[in-house]
């Protein structure tokens, strides 16, 4: 039995030496696209987990409740997809999130562009704020401001990938008419927006063409998508799960709350960058335990 949406796979599990491989089994075993994460830098301090999203508010939360170590490596999401797109032919290629407001969006939306092109219109782009106001400070980015520097952004990308001669003057950027090429093969270029809570849903709505995050929101999205005229578009919620291999039954669960992408780690109890090249066997067997079609070209 087939499974009842499309499954990626949370390619930020592996170890740096096998993510390649992995993406390319993935591709083989019938996954529908691999996912890649990203942090630029952690602060090497004791307490710098204490403002990661489950521990805020937790008294009961620890360090090694954080999906990740301190010293996890984690590979440029874009020079990683670069080397997938020519690695694989089929798979779709997932960042999610990624911290655009942290970058400037011309120079952003010139290494998407490439992506896209290299791949042949297999990129999907997920966009969130992050949790560390530390990775802001090190990059010289203001955390204060950083929900409208996303958003701002978000129409930077916008403009130069859909309008003929593109210019912005906006808060936080300003250029001219720009002759912008090549543009993304995939028009509609699909942004996703990741996150929780009012701010980002409304960013999703406003912006993006998905969501990347959870299931929760998925009512609320729709409500907000009917008010702003966008209730008949195709909008595609995806979510991820870093818990473990999910059942048939929870994948069953999980479509029927509305969602049309699984993002899954297939391998129980482990955190990023952690799985080697002796557990890749792991994606081809969870993908038959799950009934996806081998070679299934997505």
């Amino acid at each position: 039995m087939n499974p009842p949406l499309l499954i990626g796979l949370n390619l930020s599990a592996l170890a740096p030496e096998a993510a390649v491989e992995g993406a390319q089994l993935a591709e083989a075993a019938g996954y529908e696209s691999v996912w890649v994460g990203e942090h630029v830098a952690i602060v090497d301090q004791p307490d710098w987990w204490r403002t990661f999203p489950g521990a805020q508010g937790d008294p009961q939360f620890r360090e090694d409740m954080v999906p990740f170590a301190l010293r996890a490596p984690w590979l440029d999401p874009m020079v990683m997809l670069g080397a997938l797109s020519r690695a694989t032919s089929r798979v779709r290629l997932g960042v999610g999130v990624y911290m655009l407001a942290l970058r400037h969006p011309v120079l952003v939306a010139k290494t998407l562009a490439t992506l896209d092109y290299l791949s042949d219109g297999r990129i999907d782009f997920a966009v969130g704020l992050g949790w560390s106001p530390d990775e802001y400070a090190i990059t010289g980015n203001d955390w204060r401001t950083r929900g409208r520097r996303a958003n701002e952004a978000l129409e930077v990308l916008r403009v130069l990938f859909e309008a003929k001669s593109p210019e912005h003057h906006g808060e936080f950027f300003d250029f001219p008419p720009l002759s912008f090429e090549p543009r993304p093969r995939q028009r509609p270029f699909p942004v996703h927006i990741g996150g929780g809570g009012r701010a980002a849903m409304q960013r999703a709505v406003a912006y993006g063409r998905g969501w990347y995050g959870s299931p929760e929101a998925i009512p609320e999205l729709r409500s907000l998508l009917t008010e702003s005229g966008r209730g008949d578009e195709d909008f595609q919620f995806s979510t991820i799960t870093t818990g473990g291999p999910l059942t048939h039954k929870t994948l069953e669960d999980l479509a029927s709350r509305g969602v049309h992408r699984a993002v899954v780690t297939p391998w129980a109890g482990v955190k990023s960058g952690t799985v080697g090249l002796d557990r890749l066997d792991e994606i081809e067997a969870y993908a038959r335990e799950i009934g996806l079609p081998p070679g299934h070209d997505s």
